[in-house]
């Protein structure tokens, strides 16, 4: 996945089916300084249930598009985050 590729994910996508967090959801926690693994699953629940959407290492079926750590890495590349 790339910055391009991030872009083009609705913001309605469900990246946590557990907890039912949107990528929108996500994004917004990002934006709220929310940087780091913990600080996001805290702030959104996502990635406390089944973990498919923490990494690709946590999902081997690959079940899930994107991941909260590939999230994560591309928004402090594009800057999202404020620390």
């Amino acid at each position: 996945m790339n910055l391009d590729q991030l872009s083009s994910i609705d913001e309605l996508y469900v990246v946590c089916e557990c907890a039912n967090v949107t990528y929108k959801e996500i994004l917004e926690a990002i934006k709220a300084g929310h940087c780091d693994m913990e600080s996001l699953m805290d702030a959104t629940n996502a990635g406390m249930g089944c973990k498919k959407c923490r990494s690709k290492e946590t999902d081997p079926a690959d079940e899930r598009a994107i991941h909260l750590d590939e999230i994560l890495a591309l928004a402090k590349a594009e800057g999202l985050c404020k620390s």
